[in-house]
């Protein structure tokens, strides 16, 4: 057996990171949930980003947001438009069968999936400084799924 004080430093360092790891892989992450799925609850409102999974476990039911595909509504102060735009994302739902649908909103819009209605409620931010289209992570949404 090895004397622990004989061993290098570097030899030490890799012992105690093999060691850590082992640690780390051996927790049960399942235990917890799925770390990629937010659970919600049906008719309460929720803010989400896109990209995010969110999901009624005991239903095997998840919904992705994502992509972002046009904001050319009508939201920047001093500009008069002649169409109030829309605010188009894409979404994924999986309830146990894979589809796609995507949210055409001015400002609110809703989709169907078997007994759910899915509510985009709100789009942040409300305003914006110049009609481009902000960096995607700028953009949040509140959602309610009935």
């Amino acid at each position: 057996m090895t004397n622990y004080k004989s061993l290098t430093i570097n030899t030490r360092f890799v012992l105690i990171l093999s060691l850590s790891l082992s640690l780390l892989i051996a927790c049960d992450k399942k235990s917890e949930g799925d770390p990629l799925c937010n659970p919600f609850t049906l008719n309460v409102p929720f803010t989400a980003k896109i990209g995010e999974t969110y999901c009624l476990p005991s239903e095997s039911w998840e919904i992705t947001f994502g992509p972002f595909l046009e904001d050319s509504r009508c939201n920047v102060p001093g500009i008069d438009c002649f169409w109030q735009g829309q605010y188009v994302m894409a979404v994924t739902i999986d309830n146990g069968e894979i589809a796609r649908d995507t949210f055409y909103a001015d400002w609110t819009d809703t989709l169907y999936s078997g007994s759910h209605s899915i509510i985009l409620n709100k789009v942040f931010p409300e305003t914006r400084l110049s009609m481009t289209p902000l960096d995607t992570s700028a953009y949040s949404f509140e959602m309610i799924i009935k």
